[in-house]
C-alpha cells in the first residue's frame, strides 16, 4: 500500500507533463523532451483563427482545435466541482458545444484552462484521502489529457498544411 501523497505526487507530476511539459526535461514519462510541449504549450502558438478551423471542412463537434481545448477545460472544471463536493453533472455532449473563437474568447478559453488545470493541482495536493469513487476519475484525466495533446497536436498540423 502506498500512502496518498505519494499517488497525489504521481498524479500531480503526470498530470503537469501533460498539460505544462516535462518538469524535468532529461527525464519524461510519456511526452517529447521539450519545454511547453504538453497542452498549454502546444497551444500558445496557436492563433485563434486556426483554432476554430475544421479539418473536416464543417462545424462537427470535434473538429475544430478550440473544441477539444473547450472539452479539456469542461473536463477539469468538472474534476474541480467534484472535489470540491459538489454533484458530478455528467453532461458531456454541453462540452463540445464550443466549436469557433475569436482572439478574446480564445485567449479567454487558454486562461480558463490554464486555471482549472491549476486549481485540480492545488486541490488534488490538499487531499488528504481520496474517495473511491473519485479516484477513478482523477486516474482518467491522464489518459484523457494524453489523447486530447496528441489530437490538438494533429490538428494543428493539419490546419497548418
Amino acid at each position: 500500500m502506498i500512502p496518498v501523497n505519494t499517488f497525489i505526487d504521481s498524479f500531480v507530476e503526470l498530470l503537469t507533463e501533460a498539460y505544462l511539459g516535462p518538469p524535468n526535461p532529461s527525464a519524461t514519462w510519456f511526452i517529447d523532451n521539450e519545454a511547453d510541449s504538453g497542452v498549454l504549450g502546444v497551444l500558445k502558438g496557436v492563433s485563434a483563427k486556426e483554432a476554430s478551423k475544421s479539418v473536416y471542412g464543417n462545424d462537427a463537434r470535434g473538429s475544430t482545435i478550440a473544441a477539444h481545448v473547450e472539452h479539456l477545460r469542461w473536463s477539469l472544471a468538472m474534476a474541480n466541482a467534484s472535489m470540491r463536493g459538489e454533484p458530478f453533472e455528467s453532461k458531456w455532449e454541453e462540452s463540445w458545444d464550443l466549436v469557433h473563437a475569436d482572439e478574446a474568447a480564445w485567449d479567454r478559453l487558454r486562461q480558463e484552462l490554464r486555471a482549472e488545470f491549476n486549481a485540480l493541482v492545488e486541490g488534488a495536493k490538499s487531499q488528504t484521502q481520496v474517495p473511491l469513487d473519485y479516484f477513478s476519475g482523477v486516474l482518467a484525466l491522464l489518459p484523457h489529457a494524453a489523447y486530447h495533446l496528441g489530437t490538438i497536436r494533429q490538428l494543428v498540423e493539419r490546419v497548418r498544411s
